[in-house]
């Protein structure tokens, strides 16, 4: 009578555990996984347990002993059951953090991008004045060697003017000299005597066209 209780019971236990672990297995969550089948194994341990209960109630000793050890076990699974669910939190906890990390890492990753695409924009630009600088002040070298290539020919071509010679004066006789007549005069080397010329005289002028002595 025991054992066909205990059969009784098992079979509704194992009954139970199938439909249970079915149940279970059905929509299974991503952090839920780990846990769902110890959780489908107390569960079923739970539903022997009381199988064994309803099915053997006067087995005895035996049926005793049975059920004091499934209540072990389900003990033991329910203890796991915990243990799991704390690493799932953690794992979840983990995995939060995780995302947020890595949301900011993309953000940094944007602003960085939307720098580096300003400062090569700035930098285009510096090179573009640079360039069309370089064009003004070329044109601007052009425009001087050509002025300078005019003024030079220019100069080549101009007459260079000569500055006037000084002339020495003439060298003054002494203001005291006289010819008694223009034999003296001639004597002295001094013949003929010019109007102006130191010792002209009228006496010496006699036609009176200002050169004595002639």
């Amino acid at each position: 009578m025991m054992t066909a209780g205990l059969r009784g019971g098992a079979a509704m236990g194992e009954k139970y555990m199938s439909e249970s672990s079915l149940r279970t297995d059905s929509k299974p969550t991503f952090l839920a996984r780990p846990m769902s089948r110890k959780a489908a194994l107390i569960t079923s341990a739970s539903a022997l347990v009381a199988g064994l209960l309803l099915g053997g109630g006067a087995g005895g000793a035996g049926a005793q002993s049975e059920v004091t050890s499934l209540k072990d076990q389900v003990s033991s699974l329910e203890t796991d059951v915990a243990d799991a669910e704390t690493v799932a939190v953690e794992n979840d906890t983990a995995l939060t953090e995780a995302r947020a990390d890595l949301d900011r890492a993309l953000g940094d990753l944007a602003a960085a991008t939307a720098s580096l695409k300003t400062a090569t924009d700035q930098v285009t630009e510096m090179q573009t004045a640079a360039t069309a600088s370089q064009t003004e002040l070329d044109a601007r070298a052009a425009r001087i060697a050509d002025l300078e290539g005019q003024l030079s020919a220019r100069t080549v071509q101009a007459p260079v003017a000569q500055a006037p010679v000084a002339q020495a004066p003439a060298a003054q006789a002494p203001a005291s000299v006289y010819y008694d007549n223009c034999t003296a005069a001639r004597n002295a080397g001094a013949a003929p005597v010019r109007a102006g010329d130191p010792g002209y005289g009228r006496h010496l002028d006699r036609d009176g066209d200002g050169i004595g002595c002639e």
